[in-house]
């Protein structure tokens, strides 16, 4: 196997057998010119093209106000991107006859449910890979958000949440159904979630710096630190995400990857997963709409397979998958016909993925579009950053200033508890005028406590300690003086906080 290295092909354009000629000029000044456009502080890219990796290369620093640059050996926190190591392990143990897709989730873990007791007992080990439980897209990921909730611990609370639509009548993004699925491995193999994908999928393909928590990390490691609006965050550990989102890589190991899956589960000769499994893994599993956005690229079909997104563009099927945490922003593509493969890698918040995702299919497929990818992406981040704005604007402006709570602050004090999520205590900090409230939600305090400032009427403002959140309210309940609980409305498209109703 060959290896281009991006110091030899920067020099021009490179052709291929099975390809147009690639002009590895421009695709560097374009990746570089979409890292500015997004303000992103570190970006590393890496590209297979039949069998060969003929790009890999990393743009900016690991952390800004540092020194230190990216290279394709830092380490990122690639969220979602687990999920397909997920669907490969549990396609391995499909191959190996210990558990078939369609066996039920209940009759390998008797204690799990879902809020429906019916839909419990017929919910498969499909249903879990393929986002079709009835819970809305995000529903329970505060359980594990920066949460001291085991893994087991989460599952057990989902059920407490009720479903929003039929059972297989729709699409549900849902993380709390693929740790699920890490614990079903671990029951079925007798390995952790974490040893069966080290042992038979990172080390076998020789993905040594991969890892699937961030207390693997040795000192001096070179390490992209996650970024919202260019300040540096630290980084939080997501152990209890276990199967959905805990893992971490960079671009060389994910290259390998990459390999494997365009080799149809063979890796040296090795066949780690049988092609028809990998097949069934990347067939639609749930369709979903075509938007007007993808109308407009030619996009005839959008789906969900087991662990990936299935759509086509430019004439070929497209296999991906983003991931995403507070401070990066990760994609892995691979589209088969092109025997293509590629990665991308952030630490900061932004489209800058999906646009290089649609340049480089564009530039390697050798089909002419004009279209900015990577300008048309930023600018609809601005779009949004302004209404999100002039939202806030607009609660400032009518906010009703002359009112005051209907109780005095010391009636706010106590524990509140949400069956589905756990408690939340109300304290008061200082004495006299400079008395405030402050909030905590117990299960992830480091990031969910605040001070409450009072907004207007039984309603307090307040801005948790995770900056990855906008201000939010806490809107309080209140008969004859006594507190009796309250909500949030924290509106975000990651986080429901809709559904705590916490009651003292």
């Amino acid at each position: 196997m060959k290896y281009w290295f991006v110091s030899l092909i920067l020099v021009g354009i490179v052709s291929f057998s099975n390809a147009q000629e690639i002009d590895f000029g421009k695709l560097n000044s374009d990746i570089a010119k979409a890292r500015k456009e997004h303000r992103i502080p570190g970006l590393a890219v890496g590209i297979v093209k039949d069998g060969d990796i003929i790009f890999q290369k990393g743009y900016g620093v690991t952390k800004m106000g540092e020194a230190q640059k990216v290279s394709t050996s830092s380490m990122y926190g690639i969220a979602s991107l687990s999920k397909a190591f997920t669907a490969a392990a549990m396609g391995m143990l499909v191959d190996e006859g210990k558990v078939n897709w369609n066996d039920k989730v209940v009759d390998i873990l008797p204690d799990w449910k879902l809020s429906d007791d019916n839909i419990t007992t017929m919910f498969t080990v499909e249903d879990l890979m393929c986002h079709r439980s009835g819970l809305k897209t995000f529903d329970g990921d505060l359980l594990w958000y920066g949460s001291n909730y085991s893994r087991d611990e989460i599952i057990k609370r989902v059920r407490h949440l009720p479903l929003s639509y039929d059972y297989r009548a729709g699409f549900g993004y849902q993380n709390i159904m693929y740790i699920t699925a890490g614990e079903l491995i671990e029951k079925i193999s007798g390995k952790s979630w974490d040893e069966f994908v080290r042992t038979r999928i990172l080390n076998p393909l020789g993905m040594f710096k991969t890892n699937t928590s961030i207390k693997k990390y040795k000192e001096g490691q070179n390490i992209a630190y996650p970024h919202l609006k260019g300040k540096p965050q630290n980084l939080i550990n997501y152990d209890n995400s276990g199967a959905t989102a805990a893992m971490n890589s960079n671009v060389v190991d994910m290259q390998k990857w990459i390999m494997f899956l365009l080799n149809n589960g063979i890796y040296e000769g090795d066949t780690l997963l049988q092609p028809k499994t990998l097949n069934k893994i990347w067939s639609v599993h749930n369709p979903l709409g075509v938007s007007s956005f993808d109308k407009g690229n030619g996009t005839h079909f959008k789906g969900y397979g087991m662990g990936w997104f299935l759509m086509d563009y430019q004439g070929v099927k497209v296999i991906s998958h983003g991931g995403g945490l507070p401070g990066y922003i990760t994609k892995v593509v691979v589209v088969p016909e092109m025997d293509l493969g590629f990665v991308i890698m952030s630490n900061d918040m932004s489209g800058v993925c999906t646009a290089l995702m649609y340049e480089i299919i564009d530039m390697i497929s050798g089909k002419e579009n004009t279209r900015d990818w990577s300008l048309a992406f930023a600018n609809h981040t601005s779009k949004t950053d302004s209404l999100g704005q002039l939202k806030i604007e607009k609660q400032n402006t009518e906010r009703k200033k002359d009112t005051s709570p209907s109780a005095v602050l010391e009636s706010f004090v106590g524990t509140y508890k949400d069956t589905y999520y756990g408690n939340a205590t109300i304290s008061i900090l200082g004495k006299g005028k400079k008395a405030r409230l402050q909030l905590v939600l117990e299960p992830a305090k480091e990031l969910f406590t605040a001070t409450l400032e009072h907004w207007e009427g039984d309603s307090f403002v307040f801005n948790f300690n995770d900056e990855f959140l906008p201000r939010g309210f806490a809107k309080f309940e209140i008969k004859d003086g006594i507190v009796t609980g309250f909500t949030i409305d924290l509106p975000n498209p990651d986080f429901h906080f809709s559904n705590l109703k916490f009651k003292k």
